[in-house]
C-alpha cells in the first residue's frame, strides 16, 4: 500500500512537468534570497540601488550612544563620516571584494504563484497558530539536550539515504564517511542519539538527498511549489522527497502508514523546536516573505548540489584556548544580558559569541545594533553580525538597525565581530555568508547599546581570551 501510493504520487508529479531548467549568470546586485519568477534579487524594491558598503560603520565619536537624542532614528537623522577608521576601511575593502566576485542569479518558473501564495499564507498562519505555541510549550517540557538526542536519532535513521546519494553522485569519499558516521554513531553514540562523529572524530555529515543527485545528473527543477505543510518545494526536490522515502527505515518498518505519518510529523515537529526564531526573522527583514523564502530555497538547493559533499577540515595546531570569565553577564532593572565566546566546533578556537538579551519590564526594549560596538583591549573594533549572514542581512543592520524585544521574551544569536574576522565566500546557500577566524588573544567584549521608551541604556560586557 506504501509503495503504491508513493508511486501515484510520484508519476503524477513527474507528469505535471520537470522541464523547466535554471540558469545563471553573474551579478551581486541581485545575489540575495529575494525572486521574482524571472531572477533572483535583493528583499528591497527591485528599482533601489543597494545600500553602499561602506554604510554598515560610521565614525565612532559621531555615533557615541550619549550622543545619541531621544527618539531619534539612527537611519536617518544621522550621517556617515567619510573620516573612517583603519578598522571600518578594513571592512570595507571586504565587502568590496564582494562586489568584485560578483554571485550567481538563479532563474526558476513560478506558474503557480497565485496557488502558491495561497498555500504559503496557510502554512505561515499554521506555523504561528499551532506549530509555535506548541513547540514553545514543547521546549518547556523537554530540554534542549533531549530534543537535540531526538533529532540525532533521527538523522542517524536517514543514513540510507545519504550513503546511496553519496554513492549515486559518485562521491565515494562521502559515502565512506557516512559509512563511518553511522558505525560510530550506532556504537558510541547509543543508537545515534549522540553524534560522537562530528564532534570528536571530525566526520561531516553528507547532506545529499535524491533531488540533489536528480540535479547532478543535469535534470531541471521544474516549477516551484508551496506545499501544504511541508512548505517550498520543487518538482525535482519534491520527486526526491517520494524517492527518498523508499530509503526510509520508518516508511517500512512502523506500521500502520498512519503511524509511520505521525513519527515523521513528530520529527519535523522536534526540528521546529530547535529553530524557533529564524523563520520569524527571515520574514522581518524581507519585503515579499514568499518571494525571499523561494529565492532562498532555490539557492540553497543550487549549492548543494554543487557542493556535492562535505569533508573534514584539516585539524588545527594543538592549542587549547580559555575564556575568563566563561559567561560575561550584566543585569539592571531593564534587562539581562549574557556575552559568552563560543569554541568553533570541532576544533580548538573561539570564532564567535554567544548573547542572549531578555526584557524584564513589561515594554517593549530596542536593541540599537548598529550602535552596539565591538570591544578588543578597551577600544571600539568593528560592529557585530548575526553567524549566516547573507548580504541582505548586511544591509538590514544599516536600513533597520533596531532589534526589538517583546516584553519578557529572550531573544538569543550567535554573533561575531565583522571587522576582525569576517571573511567572505560567495558560494554559500543563502548567498553570501561570512566564515569566522580565530578571535585574538586579549579583552573581547560589546559596548550594548539598548532603547527604552527613548531612554539610552549602555552595557558593557569584556571577557579575556587567552591560550
Amino acid at each position: 500500500m506504501k509503495s503504491f501510493s508513493c508511486l501515484i504520487l510520484a508519476i503524477a508529479l513527474f507528469s505535471f512537468g520537470c522541464a523547466h531548467n535554471s540558469t545563471s549568470s553573474l551579478s551581486l546586485a541581485s545575489t540575495a534570497p529575494q525572486l521574482q519568477k524571472s531572477e533572483l534579487k535583493l528583499a528591497a524594491n527591485p528599482e533601489e540601488k543597494p545600500l553602499p558598503p561602506g554604510e554598515i560603520t560610521r565614525e565612532e565619536s559621531s555615533s557615541r550612544p550619549d550622543n545619541l537624542r531621544e527618539g531619534q532614528d539612527p537611519t536617518g537623522s544621522e550621517k556617515v563620516s567619510d573620516d573612517l577608521s583603519d578598522e571600518d576601511l578594513k571592512f570595507e575593502e571586504e565587502l568590496d571584494f564582494l562586489e568584485e566576485e560578483g554571485e550567481e542569479v538563479v532563474t526558476i518558473a513560478d506558474p503557480l504563484e497565485p496557488f502558491n501564495r495561497a498555500v504559503f499564507h496557510f502554512n505561515d498562519k499554521l506555523y504561528f497558530w499551532f506549530l509555535k505555541p506548541a513547540a514553545r510549550g514543547y521546549n518547556y517540557v523537554f530540554p534542549e539536550d533531549f530534543r537535540i538526542c531526538v533529532r540525532n536519532f533521527f538523522v542517524n535513521l536517514l543514513f540510507p539515504v545519504r550513503f546511496v546519494n553519496s554513492i549515486l553522485q559518485g562521491n565515494i569519499r562521502g559515502a565512506g564517511i557516512e559509512l563511518s558516521r553511522f558505525m560510530m554513531n550506532s556504537t558510541l553514540g547509543l543508537g545515534g542519539l549522540f553524534d560522537p562523529s562530528s564532534r570528536g572524530l571530525n566526520l561531516p555529515m553528507q547532506d545529499e538527498d535524491l533531488g540533489q543527485t536528480l540535479g547532478v545528473y543535469r535534470m531541471g527543477h521544474g516549477v516551484y511549489l508551496t506545499v501544504p505543510v511541508l512548505g517550498p518545494y520543487t518538482i525535482r526536490s519534491l520527486l526526491g522527497w517520494v524517492g527518498d522515502g523508499f530509503l526510509d527505515p520508518v516508511t517500512w518498518y512502523v506500521d500502520p502508514m498512519l503511524l509511520s505519518w505521525g513519527v515523521k510529523g513528530y520529527k519535523k515537529f522536534n526540528e521546529v523546536s530547535l529553530t524557533l526564531g529564524d523563520y520569524e526573522a527571515l520574514k522581518e527583514a524581507a519585503i515579499d516573505p514568499y518571494v525571499a523564502i523561494r529565492n532562498a530555497y532555490i539557492q540553497y538547493r543550487n549549492t548543494k548540489v554543487k557542493e556535492r559533499g562535505v569533508f573534514p577540515e584539516k585539524a588545527p595546531a594543538a592549542e587549547v584556548y580559555t575564556s575568563q570569565p566563561e559567561i560575561q553577564k550584566a543585569s539592571n532593572d531593564s534587562f539581562t544580558a549574557e556575552f559568552q565566546p563560543r569554541l568553533k566546533e570541532g576544533q580548538g578556537f573561539f570564532s564567535t559569541f554567544r548573547f542572549v538579551f531578555t526584557n524584564k519590564t513589561d515594554q517593549e526594549l530596542s536593541l540599537d545594533w548598529e550602535n552596539s560596538y565591538y570591544l578588543l583591549n578597551g577600544r571600539r573594533n568593528g560592529l557585530f553580525l548575526w553567524e549566516g549572514v547573507t548580504w541582505d542581512s548586511l544591509k538590514k543592520v544599516r536600513s533597520q538597525p533596531l532589534v526589538l524585544v517583546a516584553p519578557g521574551s529572550t531573544f538569543t544569536k550567535v554573533i561575531f565581530p565583522a571587522a576582525l574576522v569576517g571573511r567572505a565566500s560567495p558560494t554559500t546557500p543563502g548567498g553570501v555568508q561570512y566564515i569566522q577566524g580565530a578571535l585574538p588573544e586579549g579583552k573581547n567584549g560589546i559596548e550594548l547599546v539598548v532603547r527604552e521608551d527613548g531612554k539610552v541604556i549602555s552595557e558593557k560586557m569584556v571577557v579575556t581570551i587567552s591560550k
